[in-house]
């Protein structure tokens, strides 16, 4: 008897197995996966989408990835999609894509509309990191280093946190680039990638107001920009005056700020910076010097370095940062909040103190 039930399990448990669903391997063979996206604007049409594809490939070495760059024009960004779909023999899978790249000729128009397929879609994923490309964004995915074992890859970790710390390279998310856009005082940014050869770098970042670019931020500026927004552990400071020049490694960077009204005054943004570090390099012997005067030339540099750059902020009336945000966070005026904050920010000084502490430096007097 028992013997029965054990054969008519095991018949029943067999005819089990033929209703359970195939391995995914044929449908994997009819997909392309899509690892970048890039718009610009087209010759003929308003859009051209380009799509990096990966393909698959037992052969994962340096220099040897293999893709492919499918491009097409088209009045919408689904018309684009829809068109290029048809023109692979495999279905396009967008949910594998890491990075979403924005041609620096569509920077001038209305960013929202350029971006409203992102937003609203379902195909992509909101922690795609964004950037802005030039001159294009075909040309920056047709890039290929020879250090780059998987398509884009090279691209990607550039922003990724896996990457060496760069004080240069400012990372920006499809999900925070969304808020920025409909968030009053915090307006959005995108870091710059640019062609250079047959690579590619990343040094410069692009700042929005609601609409469209307003400036975009030079190397010497980049890295501060990165320190208020995004708060690294490493970076270097440089330090020129007279005859004496040394770099810094700060290893320590707090900050925090406040803003004052006082009545019949300008209103003022008091910003307290504290850093810490040691010297990395100079042209001469500092251990022996008085490191209390070597500190006050730095901070003296720091501040006036972020006073520039805020300054240049306000002067194009944006507020990446998100002094604006803070503010209203803490004074509450219904609906003319807002209106406040413009006039505000609009007649701000900016108030600078760095402290600076140098712990060594370095291994060597």
């Amino acid at each position: 008897m028992r013997r029965r039930l054990g054969v008519l399990f095991g018949v029943l448990f067999v005819l089990l197995l033929f209703g359970l669903s195939g391995c995914g391997f044929k449908d994997i063979d009819k997909r392309f996966f899509v690892v970048a996206i890039g718009i610009d604007q087209g010759k003929e049409k308003q859009y051209k989408v380009s799509l990096k594809l990966a393909i698959p490939t037992h052969r994962i070495e340096p220099g040897h990835a293999a893709f492919q760059i499918i491009s097409q024009e088209a009045d919408t960004i689904s018309q684009a999609l829809e068109l290029l779909n048809s023109n692979v023999d495999k279905e396009l899978d967008l949910g594998h894509s890491k990075i979403f790249i924005i041609g620096r000729n569509l920077a001038n128009d209305e960013i929202l509309t350029t971006t409203d397929w992102i937003f609203r879609g379902s195909d992509v994923q909101r922690i795609e990191y964004m950037a802005l490309a030039n001159p294009s964004a075909e040309e920056i995915l047709e890039a290929s280093p020879r250090s780059e074992r998987v398509p884009a890859d090279s691209l990607i970790l550039s922003f990724g946190h896996e990457k060496i710390g760069s004080s240069l390279a400012v990372t920006e998310y499809l999900y925070d680039f969304y808020n920025r856009m409909f968030e009053l005082g915090k307006d959005p940014f995108l870091p710059v990638v640019s062609k250079k050869g047959k690579s590619f770098e990343v040094n410069q970042v692009a700042l929005f107001n609601k609409k469209e670019l307003k400036m975009v931020i030079q190397p010497g500026q980049t890295e501060l920009f990165s320190q208020l927004v995004r708060k690294p552990s490493n970076f270097v400071v440089s330090v020129k005056k007279d005859h004496l020049r040394y770099s810094l490694l700060i290893q320590s960077f707090t900050y925090r700020y406040q803003i004052q009204t006082p009545r019949q005054q300008p209103p003022i943004l008091q910003m307290d910076i504290k850093v810490r570090g040691r010297i990395q390099e100079a042209n001469q012997a500092l251990f022996d010097k008085n490191w209390g005067e070597i500190e006050r030339i730095a901070e003296k540099n720091i501040e006036n370095r972020y006073k520039n750059l805020l300054e240049s902020m306000q002067k194009h009336q944006i507020d990446p940062i998100g002094f604006g945000l803070h503010y209203m966070a803490r004074n509450h005026y219904g609906k003319k909040e807002w209106e406040l904050w413009q006039e505000i920010y609009s007649k701000m000084k900016f108030n600078i103190t760095v402290d600076l502490e140098i712990e060594s430096t370095g291994i060597i007097k």
